[in-house]
C-alpha cells in the first residue's frame, strides 16, 4: 500500500522531501553521479540505496519498506523534515515558524494566547503585562501586518490589548517575519505575522470544550467524507461580568465573544478551497451615575455608556496544480474592524470604521533552478472617523476616505547552486486618493558553509498607507484608522539583514541576526490636533532602529522543548527640532521558555527580563480653574479647579527593568474516551514590583511620585476537555 508521510533524503546534502499521501515524492537539484538515498518512516526498517543520477535527466525510483523492530532507547530527534526542507529551500530572513505543539504548555495569563508567546520571540518588544500590542524591531504597534490563514485583520485584540481574538483551539501554528519580507507581502513597515487555522485530519467528529478563569471556548471539528477536506467551528465568550455580579453591586458589564469557522475542500484534478471566517466584538455598557453617590450628576460622563468594538473577517482561497510545476492561487476576502463611543444617551458619540474588499492572485512556475512567481493585490477601502453629539444635532468632524490601492510583485526563488539560495522580488504599488506610485525592490540570499550552517542576508524596501491615531501611549485600547490621501503621505522604510543560522541533531536550532531599519518617513499620532483642522491628525517623523535578534530553540521528542530568545535593540525618532526614543524603545530582553510532558503530565515555566522602557517625567503642575461663561465668574463647575501636568523633556526618563515567572501545569486523564486535562497557571509567581506607570503629586508640600505596578502574583486554573 502506498506510505505517505516517509521522510526521503539525500545523504550528505540538504537535499530533503516527505512523500505524499499517495507514495510519491520529487527530490530536485539532485547532482550528477552516484547519490544515495534514505527512505524512514516509523515503524518500518530505513532504507538507503544508491542511485545513479544522470546530468539533466530524471531518474524514477520505486522502493519498498518492510516493517521492522525499532530500538527505542536512545531515542535520537532530528528537525521534522518540513523544518529541513525549509532551511535548505529557501532563505527565510527573519522568518520563525511555530506549530501549535510548540506553543503548548507556555504559561498563560488566564487563558492560552497566541499574541502572547509572539511576543516571547527575539525581536519582538511587549510595552507592559497589560499590552498584546506587537513592537517588532523598533516598530509602532500598527506597522504588523495581522493575517488569518492569509487574510488580513486589523485589530486582533480583546479587553484594550489584554487578550488576542485568536482562540488557542483554532491555532495550527504561526509565522512571524521580522525583517525583509518577500515580495509578496505590502502594506506594513515592521513585521508579518500570519496566524495559521488547525485543520481537522482525524476521521469522526472531534471537539473540545476549555473553560478558564476568564472564559469558555468550545470547537467541533471532522474531515468531510473520504477525506477530502474538514470544517470546523469554534465560539468563546468570556463571563467577566457574571464574574463581578457576585462580590459587587457595581457592576461593570463588560465582555467579548469570539466565534470562527473553517472548512477545506479537495477536489479532482489538484484544485483546492479554503474558506475561513471570524467575528469578534467586545462591548461594554455602563451606567457611571450608578457608582456615584451623588443620584443627580452634573457632567454626561457619569451617566451611560455605550462603548463597542470588534473585527470581522471572511475569505476565500482558491488553488490549482497545473502539471507538476505550477500552480495558480486566487484569494477573495472582506475585512473590517468598528468602533463606537456613545457618552451620555447621544451627547457625545465617536466612530471608527474600517472596510475592504480584496483579491489577490499568484501564479507560480517552478523549474530546475528557479521557481518564478508573479502576483497581484487589489483592495478597495471604506474609512470613516466622526464625532458630534446627536442629542444637539452638532458635528465636530466627520471624515470619510475610500482609497483603492493596488499591487503587483514579481520574485524568483534562484537555487545558483546547493550551496546558494537566491530569492529577489519587485513590488510595484500605487494609491488612488493620493496618485501615489512606488517601486519596492526586495531581495535575500543564504549561503550553505555546510549542509548544517548557512549565512543570510536581506534587504528591502517597504511602505505603508493605512495609520492609527492610537498614540504611543502605555496601553492600546484599538486602532483608529485613516489612510494616506492628499493631507497624510506615505511612510517608507528599509530594511537591512544579516544573520547565521544552524540546524543541528536533536531538533536544535540557533539563529542570530543583526538588523537595521531606516525610517525616511514615519507617522505618529498628533496629540495637539486641532479637530477643526484637516491634515493634523498625524505627524511626520524620520526614524532609526538596529540592533540583534538571538533564538535558541530545542526539542528532545515529544517530552521537552522550548526556546531561548534574547534581544538588543536601539530606535529613535526625529524631526528638524526633536529627536527622542519611542516608548517601546528597549535595550535588553531575554526570555527562557521551556515545557516538559513527563507521561501524563504537562510542565511548563516562562522567565523574562527586560530592562526599562522610556517614559516622559512630570516636573510640575499648575492649577487651572473653570470659567463659566453664563455667570461671568470663576471656580464654578466639577471639579471646579483642574491640576494640569507638566511634563520634562520627552520620554527622557526610563522605567526600571523588570523580570517574572510564570510557571503552568496540567494532568490528562481519560475519562469514558475524553481527554480531560485540568490545569493551573501562576503569572509572576514570586510577585516582582514591575512598575507601570508612576503617579506624581505636586500640590502637597512634599511633592511624591508613586509606582503603578504591573500584574501581581496572578494564580488562574481551568480545564479542557477534548474527544
Amino acid at each position: 500500500m502506498p506510505a505517505g508521510g516517509a521522510a526521503v533524503s539525500v545523504a550528505g546534502t540538504t537535499i530533503a522531501t516527505t512523500s505524499a499521501s499517495d507514495g510519491r515524492f520529487v527530490l530536485e537539484r539532485v547532482p550528477a553521479g552516484n547519490a544515495r538515498l534514505r527512505v524512514e518512516l516509523t515503524p518500518h526498517r530505513a532504507v538507503e540505496r544508491v542511485v545513479a543520477v544522470p546530468a539533466g535527466d530524471t531518474v524514477h525510483v520505486e522502493i519498498v519498506l518492510r516493517a521492522g523492530a525499532q530500538v527505542l532507547a536512545p531515542v535520537r530527534t532530528v528537525a521534522t523534515p518540513s523544518e529541513l526542507e525549509s532551511f535548505a529551500a529557501r532563505p527565510n530572513v527573519g522568518t520563525i515558524s511555530m506549530g501549535a505543539a510548540a506553543m503548548a504548555g507556555v504559561p498563560s495569563i488566564g487563558e492560552p494566547d497566541v499574541v502572547r508567546v509572539v511576543q516571547l520571540l527575539p525581536g519582538v518588544v511587549a510595552r507592559n503585562d497589560y499590552n498584546t500590542g506587537l513592537n517588532v524591531r523598533g516598530g509602532e504597534a500598527d506597522q504588523n501586518l495581522v493575517l488569518l490563514d492569509g487574510h488580513p485583520i486589523y485589530n486582533p485584540f480583546h479587553l484594550g490589548g489584554l487578550f488576542s481574538t485568536f482562540m488557542d483551539a483554532t491555532v495550527g501554528g504561526i509565522d512571524l517575519v521580522a525583517g525583509a519580507f518577500p515580495a509578496r507581502f505590502g502594506g506594513r513597515l515592521s513585521s508579518v505575522l500570519d496566524v495559521r487555522s488547525a485543520d481537522e485530519t482525524r476521521p469522526g467528529l472531534h471537539g473540545s470544550a476549555d473553560l478558564s478563569a476568564l472564559g469558555a471556548t468550545g470547537r467541533l471539528a471532522s474531515t468531510l467524507a473520504g477525506g477530502d477536506g474538514s470544517w470546523s467551528i469554534a465560539a468563546r465568550r468570556t463571563y467577566a461580568d457574571a464574574v463581578t455580579r457576585n462580590f459587587t453591586d457595581n457592576v461593570f458589564p463588560y465582555h467579548f465573544r469570539d466565534a470562527q469557522a473553517r472548512a477545506t475542500w479537495a477536489f479532482p484534478h489538484g484544485f483546492q478551497a479554503a474558506l475561513t471566517a471570524y467575528l469578534g466584538r467586545d462591548v461594554l455598557d455602563a451606567d457611571l451615575a450608578e457608582l456615584e453617590a451623588d443620584s443627580a450628576p452634573s457632567r454626561a460622563s457619569e451617566g451611560t455608556w455605550a462603548f463597542d468594538w470588534g473585527n470581522d473577517v471572511v475569505g476565500l482561497a482558491l488553488s490549482k496544480s497545473v502539471g507538476s510545476r505550477s500552480e495558480l492561487e486566487q484569494r477573495f476576502s472582506t475585512s473590517g474592524f468598528s468602533t463606537r463611543l456613545d457618552v451620555g444617551d447621544g451627547a457625545v458619540v465617536q466612530r471608527s470604521r474600517i472596510r475592504d474588499l480584496r483579491a489577490a492572485g499568484t501564479l507560480t512556475l517552478r523549474g530546475d533552478a528557479h521557481d518564478w512567481s508573479i502576483g497581484y493585490d487589489v483592495a478597495t477601502h471604506r474609512l470613516r472617523y466622526s464625532s458630534g453629539s446627536s442629542q444637539t444635532a452638532t458635528t465636530e468632524f466627520d471624515i470619510v476616505q475610500r482609497p483603492v490601492s493596488a499591487a503587483l510583485w514579481l520574485s524568483d526563488l534562484w537555487r545558483a547552486s546547493d550551496r546558494w539560495r537566491v530569492e529577489g522580488g519587485l513590488r510595484g504599488e500605487a494609491l488612488n486618493v493620493r496618485h501615489w506610485r512606488a517601486l519596492s525592490p526586495r531581495g535575500s540570499v543564504k549561503f550553505f558553509v555546510t549542509p548544517q550552517l548557512a549565512v543570510t542576508a536581506g534587504a528591502g524596501r517597504v511602505t505603508q498607507f493605512l495609520h492609527s491615531l492610537a498614540g504611543d501611549g502605555p496601553l492600546r485600547y484599538f486602532d483608529i484608522w485613516v489612510a494616506s490621501d492628499s493631507f497624510v503621505p506615505v511612510a517608507t522604510a528599509w530594511h537591512y539583514v544579516a544573520g547565521v543560522e544552524r540546524q543541528g541533531a536533536m531538533g536544535k536550532s540557533l539563529r542570530i541576526e543583526g538588523y537595521v531599519k531606516r525610517y525616511t518617513r514615519v507617522l505618529e499620532a498628533n496629540w495637539a490636533e486641532d479637530p477643526a483642522r484637516r491634515g493634523d491628525e498625524l505627524q511626520q517623523a524620520r526614524g532609526l532602529s538596529y540592533g540583534v535578534d538571538l533564538i535558541a530553540r530545542w526539542r528532545r521528542g515529544a517530552a521537552l522543548g522550548g526556546w531561548v530568545a534574547y534581544s538588543y535593540g536601539v530606535s529613535s525618532r526625529e524631526t528638524d527640532t526633536l529627536r527622542w526614543a519611542p516608548g517601546h524603545d528597549r535595550r535588553h530582553d531575554v526570555d527562557v521558555v521551556a515545557t516538559w510532558q513527563p507521561r501524563k503530565y504537562r510542565l511548563g515555566a516562562r522567565f523574562g527580563y527586560a530592562t526599562g522602557t522610556p517614559y516622559t517625567p512630570i516636573v510640575g503642575e499648575i492649577a487651572r480653574r473653570v470659567y463659566d461663561p453664563s455667570g461671568d465668574t470663576w471656580g464654578t463647575g466639577n471639579p471646579s479647579r483642574r491640576l494640569e501636568s507638566l511634563g520634562g523633556a520627552r520620554n527622557s526618563a526610563r522605567f526600571p527593568a523588570n523580570h517574572r515567572l510564570d510557571l503552568d501545569a496540567s494532568r490528562e486523564f481519560t475519562v469514558r474516551g475524553a481527554s480531560v486535562s485540568p490545569y493551573v497557571s501562576v503569572v509572576n509567581a514570586y510577585n516582582a514590583k514591575n512598575v507601570f506607570v508612576y503617579l506624581y503629586r505636586y500640590s502637597t508640600n512634599q511633592p511624591t511620585r508613586r509606582a503603578i505596578s504591573q500584574f501581581p502574583i496572578l494564580p488562574s486554573a481551568g480545564v479542557r476537555v477534548a474527544f
